[in-house]
């Protein structure tokens, strides 16, 4: 039997190789993507938004490292700075409309590749899978590089 779960892996990191030569703002970097993710657990559950310092303590990295990623996050539209209303040295981060429409988009495409190689029944109607993705844009790239 052919592994199936390896062939979603396999098309997920297709997927970034493939943008990543684009240019286009797909996020790569593994820390980059547990802030964001992170940022739609808390939308999704309607709980606080987190902070810089409970970055540093959780990731275990610099403060610089965390300044960068969250710098870069925040230039890209997916995450917002507001000031806490109880200490003015605080900055909450927030969700944008932009991460948490990509978030479910990415994991809507998931779940469409994982119905295609019949791992589930369950499918995203109306949404492209990894392997629709993938070929349009493996198809730019042959034309705009090859």
């Amino acid at each position: 039997m052919k592994n199936k779960v390896f062939d979603v892996s396999y098309q997920e990191i297709k997927l970034f190789v493939t943008h990543f030569h684009t240019g286009d703002d797909v996020i790569t970097d593994i820390h980059e993507r547990f802030l964001i993710y992170e940022a739609y657990k808390r939308y999704s559950e309607k709980s606080s938004p987190y902070n810089m310092k409970w970055l540093e303590q959780s990731l275990m990295l610099s403060f610089p490292k965390i300044y960068l990623m969250v710098e870069k996050l925040v230039k890209l539209g997916y995450l917002k700075r507001e000031q806490s209303a109880h200490d003015k040295r605080i900055s909450l981060l927030w969700a944008t409309t932009k991460l948490i429409q990509g978030v479910e988009l990415y994991e809507n495409m998931k779940l469409n590749e994982l119905n295609l190689l019949g791992l589930t029944t369950q499918k995203a109607t109306g949404q492209p899978s990894l392997s629709d993705f993938n070929a349009k844009t493996a198809e730019k790239i042959r034309k705009e590089f090859l």
